[in-house]
């Protein structure tokens, strides 16, 4: 899954989405592209300038999601939406980007002249952010988003926002599509312990003897011992219930008690937990698909899932969702079967904590000086809307779905929802609270419980705002490939768990030193930039909610 590989790798990268006053840099021509903002005030003034206003608002949108259908259903829908909330004609023009391969060089092309540039474009991982904004390329959309951008503004969190935030008072990038707050929870199989006469276990000692019991104690019934306790992908984020639950995480910098960030991966006492799942490992209790890269495509971990040979897995929250193929796939093969969420383990400290978002978007929309800042933060704040945003995703009520006791159902084959374009607006500031209508009133109150089962974690981990990170860019591959082989490794048993003591100097050896004082001296910048930030919200962004 693309989008879930490039949320969790943390070192997202940031694209821009920007609105301009006046000239500078970073701040487009106010006059440039169809006429927008003048035109769309003047047509409240009477006059001449109404008639102007009749004319239609052209804005070319760059777009990445859905069945990339053109001249759809969802399209027209949407311009008669713009047309209601802009007092003008709409005239919305798709851009459909290639493929994951194609993009980057699709996007370079299309952003290297005025005329072919898109009026808003969707970008995902890119360091050409930086030129564009220097270019004044991006524009700055702070103006617009105050008079224009309610809907934008009350939907993102200040956390949020501040990682697309410029300190030069601007901003530049709105992300297309944040996660929930926390997206992953720790499953179980509540027919395997209402059998095995099991209560839910609340504590990491607790989790692991259910789980040996999962594996050991015939909990499907038929004779055989050809069950586990824990099953999932090839990430360290499936074994969140063990690092979590001592305050771990492996793959970013963690806040220390003395003030201090240190990659996680380092701390000692990853080496009790590597420990613990070489046991699971040696007692057939973890499923060893998990510990081999071929299991990193989320459909073969989908069909583990489903087939009901695993009593637990650190998974989405979605799964939850009736209408989930994967969730539906489950109760087709196991009726009786039911898998239910539960809290974070507690370690042996009492801590505990779900995996967080990283509070950054994972693919951005920028406002280039090929259109009107203003109209185009309108079109955005327009989509952003729950109404808009149910009707381009979802379709309509009574006609393309229906609402029974708060659950979605589709009333038409997915084929006539890509022929409709139904997705095509996609990741364009995707709403994840109730407008997201795919979800239960049950699901909706789970992710946002886990804003607070996440927190803990979120509190300890260090998520860098800079695109820019040279030195863990030059070293951080290397780093990765001998952390993986080694902790893998000592998990399966092929390598001794007292290797782990070698690893700080390893890290050191691979470039850690300079990866560690780089990271240092953004954090200390980050932290300096935060207190101007929160100063200018309270000025630009607080009064405009």
């Amino acid at each position: 899954m693309k989008r879930t590989t490039m949320l969790l790798s943390v070192s997202l990268a940031m694209a821009v989405l920007t609105a301009a006053c006046s000239g500078g840099n970073g701040n487009g021509d106010s006059a440039a592209g169809n006429g927008g903002a003048a035109n769309t005030e003047a047509s409240n003034s009477g006059g001449g300038a109404k008639e102007a206003s009749k004319e239609p608002y052209k804005i070319k949108m760059a777009l990445m999601a859905g069945p990339k259908t053109p001249d759809s259903w969802a399209e027209k829908a949407l311009e008669e939406e713009l047309a209601k909330s802009m007092g003008r004609p709409v005239d919305v023009q798709p851009i459909f980007l290639p493929d994951w391969s194609e993009l980057n060089t699709k996007i370079n092309l299309l952003m290297s002249a005025k005329d072919t540039r898109p009026g808003i474009l969707w970008t995902g991982d890119t360091k050409e952010y930086a030129k564009w904004v220097d270019a004044g390329i991006a524009q700055d959309v702070t103006p617009s988003l105050q008079k224009y951008g309610k809907q934008i503004l009350d939907y993102y969190r200040k956390d949020t926002l501040f990682y697309h935030w410029d300190k030069s008072g601007k901003i530049f990038r709105i992300p297309g599509d944040v996660p929930e707050a926390s997206y992953m929870t720790t499953i179980l199989r509540k027919d395997w312990l209402d059998k095995l006469g099991l209560q839910v276990p609340a504590t990491l000692d607790e989790y692991v003897e259910v789980i040996r019991a999962f594996a050991n104690g015939d909990p499907d019934g038929n004779g055989k011992k050809d069950t586990y306790g824990i099953s999932g992908d090839n990430y360290y984020r499936s074994l969140a219930p063990f690092f979590y639950a001592n305050g771990l995480d492996v793959e970013n910098f963690v806040k220390q008690p003395d003030g201090s960030i240190k990659f996680g991966a380092l701390d000692p006492k990853v080496k009790d937990v590597l420990g613990l799942l070489n046991k699971l490992y040696k007692e057939g209790v973890m499923d060893p698909r998990m510990t081999t890269s071929a299991n990193n495509d989320d459909n073969k971990v989908n069909d583990i899932y489903a087939s009901g040979k695993v009593g637990s897995f650190y998974r989405w929250v979605d799964y939850f969702n009736p209408g989930n193929s994967v969730n539906m796939s489950f109760k087709k093969l196991n009726p009786t079967g039911e898998y239910i969420s539960v809290p974070p383990m507690k370690g042996p400290d009492g801590f505990s904590s779900d995996l967080p978002d990283p509070g950054i978007g994972w693919c951005y929309l920028v406002v280039t000086d090929a259109t009107d800042v203003d109209s185009a933060v309108q079109v955005l704040n327009t989509m952003a809307t729950p109404e808009v945003f149910k009707k381009i995703t979802f379709g309509n009520e009574g006609e393309h779905y229906k609402m029974e006791s708060g659950i979605f159902t589709p009333t038409i084959q997915p084929e006539e929802g890509s022929r409709l374009g139904l997705g095509n607006f996609g990741w364009y500031v995707q709403r994840k609270d109730a407008a997201n209508i795919k979800n239960t009133p049950e699901v909706t109150k789970m992710f946002e419980d886990k804003i607070a089962t996440s927190q803990p974690m979120r509190d300890k981990i260090v998520i860098f705002k800079a695109i820019e990170r040279p030195e863990w860019d030059r070293y951080s591959a290397d780093i990765k490939k001998v952390r993986d082989e080694l902790f893998w490794g000592i998990i399966t048993g092929k390598t001794p768990l007292d290797a782990f003591d070698k690893w700080p100097a390893q890290y050191e050896k691979l470039g850690g030193k300079k990866v560690d004082e780089e990271a240092a001296g953004m954090f200390d910048k980050e932290q300096a930039e935060r207190v101007e930030y929160d100063k200018w919200y309270e000025e630009n962004i607080t009064p405009y909610k």
